[in-house]
Parts: C-alpha cells; structure tokens; sequence
C-alpha cells in the first residue's frame, strides 16, 4: 500500500494546530496517534516540544522518515480551536483525503474572528466590568473598569494590526491602566488595587502556568518547564508595569478633591445608585457578564454561550465551596482553587458529551476565571503598593495557588481517564455478551 505524500505534511500541520490552541503536551501525541490510526499508519511516534512538532514515520520496508514544523503562530481563538477539534473527530470517524484536510487546516488557522473589532473591544468591556463585580460592589470603580477595559481592548486591537507593539503590550498597558488609577480613583474614594487586575485579566498567564505544572507532573518536562518560565514572565512584565504606573501616576491633593469637575456626576450617580457590595447576586450577576463577554472577546463558536456559562458556574461554584471548607483563610483559599481546577475537566468533557462545544474550548475560559495568575498579580500589585507586610509570605501564597489549580486539573483529569477507560471496558463486555 502507497502512503499519500501529503499524510505526512497534514499530521505535522495539525499537530502544530493542537500546540497553537493550548492543548497539554501530554495529549497531543495521543490525539495525533488516532489520527494516523484512522489512516492506517500504526508505525508513527510524535513528539511535542514548546517550538514544534516531530513526526517519525516507519515506512513497510523499514525506512524512517522524521520531520519537524515550527509552532510559531499567535494561540488560536475560540471559533478556531472548535473547528479544529471538529476536523480531527470527522477525520477519526471517517478519513479524508489527506490534500482536502490540510486544505481545511489552512482555512481555520487563517480564519477571521465571528465578530468584528468593535464587538470584540466591547466584549472585553463587559468581561473587565464582570470580573469588577466579583471583587466590588461600589457602583463609582465598576464605571472606572469600564472605562479601563475599553481602554485595554483598544489597545489590544492595535497591537494585533502592528505586531511590534504587541511585545510592549503588557508592559504599556499594565502601566497605563495603574496610572489612570492611581491618579483618578481617589477622586472616587475608591482603593486603587481594586481597578487594576480586571482590565488586565486577558493578560494574566492563569492557563499556561496551570498546564505548565501539569505537564510537569506528567513528565513532560521540556513543555512545562517552557511555559511555567513563559508565565511567570508575563507576571514580571505585568508587575514592572505596575510598578513604573504607580510611579508615573500624580495622586490628586487635597485642594484638587475638594474641588468639583468630571468626578462629580459620577459620585452622584453612585450616591443615587445602591451599593451593591455584599449582595448575595452580586458575584452571581458578575460570572454571567463574564462569560458574555469572553464569548464576544474571545469569538467564541457558535451556540457556545450556554455551555460557557454552565461551565464557569460550576468552576466558580466549586471554587466557592472549597474555600467555605476550612477556617484559615490561606488554606482556604487553596483548598478553593484545587476544588474549582478539580472540576473544570470533568465538565468540560461532560460538556463535549453533551453536544456542546469540544472541551478545549470549555475549559479555556474557566482558567481565567479561576485566575491563579490574577492571584499571583494582585499579591505583586500589593507589593508595589507597600499594603502587605510580608512579600516572602504573598509570593509563596500566589504560587501555591496556582500548584493547587494544576493539582486539581490533574485529579479531575486522571478520574475522566478512568472513567473512560471503565466505560470502553463495560462497553466491550456488553457485546462479547450479546454475541
């Protein structure tokens, strides 16, 4: 039997896809391995490092063939790791010309967003104010988020048209969002750390150092190690810029607030308005606006937005009751993040069963919600504004926050395996019986 010239070229193209839309490095042999199963290729090994695939065919007469491709394109969106994954399952399910799918391949790596860029920049405009909701409740910071997050996904929508910006990104807009609050929020009397974490939350590393721990435990080194370094270098590069906006921010004097100006009319919309701090439906109202948002900012698929919101529910519901668990606050909010991480990939494949969206594109969204790295964030944050006494105590508190994300995520995925791997065991013991 000849093997088509281009099966090689659409493996390697597909397990770049797999790499640019997030997947753990541990799965994507075991996604790539089906593949060349569905195309009767059994003598095929692939390994994944953070720039690239390797793909080594065996050919019948014993030759071997080894090729490379570098994974050096932006992450995919939402829309696009849903196509992906939809590819790979009809590939699995019924072959196609290997030409016709890296045809296909090429379609969603180049496809644009389902929404235009207004869309998008207003969408991270409602996540910003979403995630406001979940840390204030005064009327007066979630109209300054507001303002910060549009702020942030023009800024975002820039960069993406001029991509030397985007290197400076992090850095230029952690600055400016800390400045703007420095400056202004005490107009407001609002404590300025509250305006900074949620316009930079699309920023924040929470998925790459939560899959880069993961991949540690599994063994693959090379891949966790790559983005565990990536994350916590974006947190530096957040923390500078926070640093260098509280530095450049002017706080106003005491003449200056005694004064009335563009200040005014907010104050008084938020006197008129009633303080929705510790109200029950508050954070509720906030993880809906939320998943609202990411769908629109992140182009999220078609009919998704259901099972989105089911899924950052159930994360933030389990990362709720975790933390209600013990009495000292450390512990609980570690104890918070293993729960909320230890069911993120049990329903994101429930999801996937259930007709929605693959599980990739489920999960993706709760990470940010969870936010280890937001954890890690505001901790450096607090440091910069001198509010913690002991920095040795916060860091440590932000890292073990995000082992115990991956720890759950690990957990969860471990009894999802097994799970399977009882279902396809009870599934061929019931028709060895019907035969």
């Amino acid at each position: 039997m000849t093997r088509d010239p281009d099966l090689l070229e659409f493996l390697r193209r597909c397990g770049v896809a797999l790499c640019l839309a997030g997947e753990a490095a541990s799965r994507i042999p075991e996604e790539m391995e089906a593949l060349a199963d569905a195309y009767g290729e059994g003598d095929v090994e692939f390994l994944v490092v953070p720039t690239g695939v390797f793909v080594r065919v065996v050919s019948e007469d014993g030759s071997v063939t080894t090729d490379f491709m570098n994974a050096d394109g932006p992450p995919l969106r939402l829309d696009q790791v849903d196509s992906l994954y939809k590819l790979i399952e009809e590939v699995k399910a019924r072959p196609i010309p290997p030409a016709e799918a890296i045809d296909r391949l090429e379609i969603i790596v180049e496809a644009k967003p389902r929404f235009n860029a207004a869309v998008q920049v207003l969408g991270h405009t409602v996540l910003t104010v979403g995630l406001g909701l979940l840390l204030t409740g005064e009327v007066s910071a979630l109209i300054l988020l507001a303002g910060l997050g549009l702020l942030v996904g023009l800024l975002r929508l820039v960069a993406d048209r001029v991509q030397v910006l985007s290197l400076a990104l992090p850095v230029a807009a952690a600055a400016l969002v800390t400045g703007l609050a420095y400056a202004y929020a005490p107009y407001l009397s609002i404590d300025p750390n509250q305006l900074v974490i949620p316009p930079l939350v699309t920023f924040l590393p929470g998925a790459a150092l939560t899959l880069g721990a993961q991949e540690m435990a599994t063994r693959s080194m090379i891949s966790g190690a790559s983005r565990i370094v990536s994350g916590v270098y974006m947190l530096l590069l957040l923390t500078f810029g926070i640093f260098a906006g509280t530095q450049l921010a002017v706080p106003p004097s005491a003449e200056q607030l005694a004064l009335t100006g563009w200040w005014t009319p907010i104050v008084d919309l938020s006197h008129q308005l009633a303080d929705l701090s510790g109200k029950p439906w508050v954070p509720v109202l906030g993880v809906f606006i939320f998943g609202v948002g990411m769908f629109f900012n992140s182009s999220a698929p078609k009919r998704s937005l259901p099972w989105l919101l089911v899924m950052l529910f159930i994360a933030w519901g389990a990362q709720k009751g975790g933390a209600s668990i013990p009495d000292d606050p450390t512990a609980s909010g570690l104890f918070g993040a293993f729960t909320g991480g230890l069911f993120v990939v049990p329903v994101a494949t429930l999801v996937q069963r259930l007709q929605g969206p693959p599980a990739q594109v489920a999960s993706l969204p709760a990470f940010w919600l969870l936010v280890p790295g937001a954890l890690g964030l505001a901790q450096v944050s607090s440091l910069v504004g001198q509010t913690v006494g002991n920095p040795t105590s916060s860091l440590v508190t932000a890292f073990l926050t995000v082992v115990s994300v991956a720890l759950g995520v690990l957990v969860g995925s471990s009894l999802t395996a097994t799970a399977r791997a009882s279902s396809r065991l009870f599934s061929s013991r019931s028709v060895r019986q019907r035969k």
